[in-house]
């Protein structure tokens, strides 16, 4: 009875696929001479290339923790690391680059519990959060100079994105200044901490993982192939770091709903560890989480965004329509409207609209919530004025092809092939809803309500879009990689947003956070073998 619970606290998704992955290699070993066909299969009994005592596989923050680990704490133990592009081009060097961490691990798990749940199992969470009370420290250990650092402290009020969970103050932000003579960001720090441990840590580019080597009887993790066939020996363990699938439309699509998504950073994270660990028998979890999913602005021939990751296009300045015509639930991204970002402290998160780091509140919850394949977003010349369009990136977005224009709002409709009756019916509703100062159909905050009324009208297209998946192998406290049993797959080890510890809620910097702590977990975890 025990088992089956367990099981079904895994992502049923993941843990049947997993299964049906064991079950085809099952069936592999039944011809004649089985156990022969297993060794072919998982190559046990083929020389290797080359031999490390850890493999590292991805060159993100998590990658690059784990491996500097190795470097300092392994005593002289040897690291291969390996990145696939002939830079690191996962979410790692495009994110915000801010750093979670904090004080009281006791008081941060009570507002980590309320967050994630049982999504995540408390020992996982706990060494999380004692994991994070090291982050800061780490850095200073690692070289790290306090006029190189912006340190946010745990009880600083601005913070706080779920400020209706308790202890939402004990966490801190760390980020490295744009200015100075010390690294611009987090993983240019790390990178360079690696490139100094070249004694002892190998790294190369341009080779990407393409499968584990798994002995057929022990079930442990002997080591890694390349793309190109080579072979890699790991005596300790293989770390898993290659982050998430936000680059592979079909796995998004299976795993999340949402079609058409584009992956505002790196284009490099498509599922490689998923499917290799897959093949050697790991359960999976949160494969429906992200962090951040919005309707982001592109240009007409939908292949540039307007703006940059962290420099939202304003879109309280108008309003978001389907190809209906109509507005849908996520008619605007709260988190670029600066005035209210989030829901104010104390306040009842019902009635908060808008959206948190990829949920929507919908019907009083926040929840992932599928979006259209395509999308308009419509506003008026008063709006053009007001800063709907980033000046800096067009001073004609029309000529240039970021927008459309027309002299009335059924001529709008006409351009951008949707129902003129029900563009003109969703326009006179929203003016009407900003002339008495609600807006009935959503509940947007007062300050955006801006209406769509002066000629000439603009439209410009909108898609999903979004930074990372959240979703990988069950991991332990040790970050060791489980099967669908809730046993460990010997020294098979994974850390950062490959198998990441949110599930359905996600705190910014979290990612960046998780990285470093369960990189040094896992480097610890296979330096112990």
């Amino acid at each position: 009875m025990g088992q089956k619970t367990k099981l079904t606290r895994r992502s049923f998704i993941g843990g049947a696929a997993a299964l049906a992955a064991g079950a085809a290699a099952g069936l592999a070993g039944c011809a004649a001479n089985g156990q022969q066909a297993v060794e072919e299969k998982t190559g046990a009994t083929e020389s290797w290339d080359e031999e490390f005592d850890v493999v590292v596989c991805g060159a993100g923050i998590a990658g690059l923790a784990a491996a500097v680990t190795v470097a300092t704490e392994g005593d002289g133990a040897s690291c291969l690391l390996l990145e696939k592009e002939p830079s690191p081009n996962g979410n790692s060097p495009f994110c915000a680059g801010s750093m979670l961490y904090c004080e009281d691990a006791d008081a941060f798990m009570t507002y980590l519990d309320a967050m994630i749940g049982d999504s995540t199992p408390d020992d996982v969470k706990r060494a999380f959060a004692e994991e994070l009370t090291h982050n800061l420290t780490w850095l200073y250990d690692l070289g790290a100079k306090e006029e190189w650092l912006e340190v946010g402290p745990p009880d600083d009020v601005k913070l706080g994105e779920w400020p209706e969970l308790p202890n939402d103050n004990t966490y801190g932000r760390i980020k490295f200044k744009t200015d100075g003579d010390g690294p611009k960001h987090v993983f240019q720090f790390f990178l360079d901490a690696v490139q100094s441990h070249a004694d002892t840590v190998t790294y190369r580019t341009s080779t990407a993982m393409e499968s584990l080597v798994q002995d057929p009887q022990t079930k442990t993790i002997l080591g890694v192939v390349d793309t190109d066939g080579k072979r890699y020996k790991a005596n300790k363990g293989v770390i898993v770091c290659t982050g998430g699938f936000e680059s592979d439309a079909d796995m998004l699509y299976n795993y999340t709903g949402v079609k058409g998504v584009f992956p505002y950073a790196g284009k490099a994270n498509t599922g490689d560890g998923h499917r290799a660990c897959m093949k050697v028998g790991a359960d999976f979890w949160h494969m429906a989480g992200g962090a951040q999913y919005w309707m982001a602005l592109r240009n007409l021939e939908n292949t540039e965004f307007v703006s940059t990751v962290w420099n939202f296009t304003t879109k309280q300045h108008g309003i978001t329509v389907g190809v209906n015509g109509r507005r849908f639930y996520q008619d605007y991204d709260a988190c670029s409207c600066p005035t209210t970002p989030y829901a104010e402290a104390d306040s009842d998160p019902k009635l908060n609209v808008g959206y948190r780091h990829g949920i929507t509140q919908f019907g009083g919850n926040w929840t992932h919530l599928p979006f259209p394949e395509k999308a308009w977003f419509v506003f008026d010349a008063e709006g053009l004025a007001a800063g709907a369009f980033p000046e800096d990136k067009s001073a004609d977005p029309v000529a240039d092809g970021w927008a459309v224009s027309a002299a009335s709002i059924e001529e709008l409709a006409e351009a951008i092939e949707v129902p003129s009756d029900e563009l003109a019916k969703t326009v006179g509703q929203w003016n009407d809803y900003c002339e008495r100062g609600e807006d009935l159909a959503f509940y947007r905050p007062v300050d955006t309500l801006q209406p769509v009324a002066t000629p000439p009208f603009y439209a410009m297209v909108c898609v999903p879009a979004m930074l990372n998946t959240d979703g990988g192998p069950v991991r332990g406290p040790h970050a060791e990689v489980l099967d669908p049993f809730g046993e460990p797959i010997p020294h098979l080890y994974t850390a950062g947003e490959f198998g990441s510890v949110w599930g359905h809620l996600y705190q910014g910097t979290g990612n960046v956070g998780e990285c470093a702590a369960f990189g040094r977990i896992s480097a610890r975890s296979a330096l112990s073998n």
